[in-house]
């Protein structure tokens, strides 16, 4: 699975979990303000809680003609713990196998001698990059696959997850193959070039 769908689907089950926390915290949460406070659609959070209605997760009462009042069922209760273990199970994994490719990858990259090293696209994984990082003796610099010049750079890391593979293709004739370092976690097809 790649990292991008375990992203999507660790931020569907986010989504989730906060929904059914509001309405545990506040059942009588409006949708539109909810949705604003995750920042998505409001037809998206009308879809997450239909939804979580037809799961059985989620009841409603009527209130008044424009007021509804939700609340979890023992069976959203059971399922908002399956998916908060298993979010952070995941979370947990995820930030593991980051750290051990990030700490090989830095380890090749000193053997070469390079030490100033950009990390292709910000987030978690940059993140953990610069938190591996920490003690090694490298120059870490966070910039954007679109960036125009990497000449400074002795190599670059691709830590961009939501689209790993676009941002190979859009750094590959800025940067020597040779000087490309990817993760097997993003699984980027990438030809010619070696992982790490």
């Amino acid at each position: 699975m790649s990292a991008f769908q375990d992203t999507r689907e660790q931020t569907q089950q986010k989504t989730l979990v906060h929904l059914l926390s509001e309405i545990d915290r506040n059942p009588s949460f409006t949708q539109r303000g909810l949705a604003a406070e995750l920042g998505i659609a409001l037809g998206l959070m009308n879809q997450y809680l239909k939804r979580c209605m037809t799961k059985g997760w989620v009841r409603a009462s009527q209130l008044s003609p424009r007021r509804i009042r939700y609340f979890i069922t023992p069976e959203g209760f059971k399922e908002k713990g399956l998916m908060v273990t298993d979010y952070l199970s995941r979370s947990m994994t995820f930030f593991r196998d980051a750290r051990a490719q990030c700490e090989e990858a830095f380890a090749y990259a000193k053997a070469q001698n390079w030490v100033n090293i950009a990390l292709v696209g910000p987030g978690d994984l940059a993140d953990i990059g610069q938190l591996v990082a920490q003690g090694m003796d490298l120059s870490l610099q966070v910039v954007d696959k679109t960036a125009a010049d990497f000449s400074h750079f002795d190599a670059v890391l691709i830590t961009d997850i939501m689209d790993p593979q676009g941002t190979y293709v859009a750094i590959k004739g800025k940067v020597e193959a040779q000087h490309v370092l990817v993760l097997p976690l993003l699984h980027i097809s990438m030809g010619t070039t070696p992982s790490i």
